[in-house]
């Protein structure tokens, strides 16, 4: 599942605007798939509460909520390759982990 979402994201490792944006856009994108709502105009206070809605836990919540965060952060500091395969490898994890729980 978090490949799927996750592809082009992959693509643009090394590329760090590409990439960030290519992430955020790709954990917006689960959440539309999965909860059926559009996440791009919503707030990440009622994405937190979508996700508390359906009974997705604290701590996963907040991996996805700092992932996000992250992704923000990235286009305005300094960045490495590492840095974006560590980024890449922790949306993974989280998306596999809300997948599980929904």
């Amino acid at each position: 599942m978090a490949r799927k979402y996750l592809s082009q994201a992959k693509k643009e490792l090394g590329k760090k605007e590409a990439f960030y944006i290519a992430l955020e856009k790709a954990l917006h994108n689960f959440l539309k798939a999965k909860l059926n709502i559009e996440t791009s105009d919503i707030s990440k206070e009622k994405i937190t509460s979508l996700l508390e809605d359906r009974n997705i836990d604290a701590a996963t919540i907040n991996e996805f909520m700092e992932v996000l965060d992250d992704c923000d952060f990235a286009r305005y500091t300094p960045t490495t390759n590492v840095m974006m395969q560590q980024e890449f490898d922790k949306a993974k994890q989280v998306i596999t982990k809300i997948d599980k729980q929904l």
